[in-house]
């Protein structure tokens, strides 16, 4: 498991890999809250459900991200652990995290959107890879 940051002009983008979809699903939620906030200091105190389906692997990730930063917009929480399955296109999965609080947290980058460009999962070898672009 692993991941990077990928530069792209006026967006940022991030790379994540995993030895499995679930954990590459997981990886991802994490990278896009770490452009966000420090997760480090985000406890893991309260638990949303998310249950999601879509055609193929790469818009599932999409929703999965989407649907986490509505929360985030909506409900002022932000994320610091994730646990997902997917079975075929259905993704069930629950993020853990808490209120915004700006002196612990510190806020980063504001995320406006996860975006279609570039976005890509697939296995390599023995290992999951997805590439996304966050709008900022």
């Amino acid at each position: 498991m692993g991941r990077k940051l990928v530069d792209v002009e006026a967006d940022v983008g991030f790379e994540v890999w995993a030895n499995d979809l679930n954990s590459l699903f997981e990886e991802a939620a994490l990278a896009m809250y770490e452009v966000m906030v420090d997760v480090e200091s985000v406890n893991p105190v309260v638990g949303k459900e998310l249950e999601l389906e879509s055609e193929d692997l790469s818009l599932l990730l999409h929703s999965w991200l989407s649907e986490l930063l509505f929360i985030t917009d909506v409900e002022g929480l932000v994320f610091s652990k994730f646990e997902v399955t997917i079975q075929g296109t259905k993704l069930r999965g629950k993020a853990w995290g808490e209120p915004v609080d700006p002196e612990r947290h510190k806020p980063k980058t504001e995320v406006k959107a996860v975006t279609y460009y570039k976005l890509k999962v697939e296995k390599e070898g023995d290992l999951w890879r997805a590439v996304v672009i966050l709008d900022l």
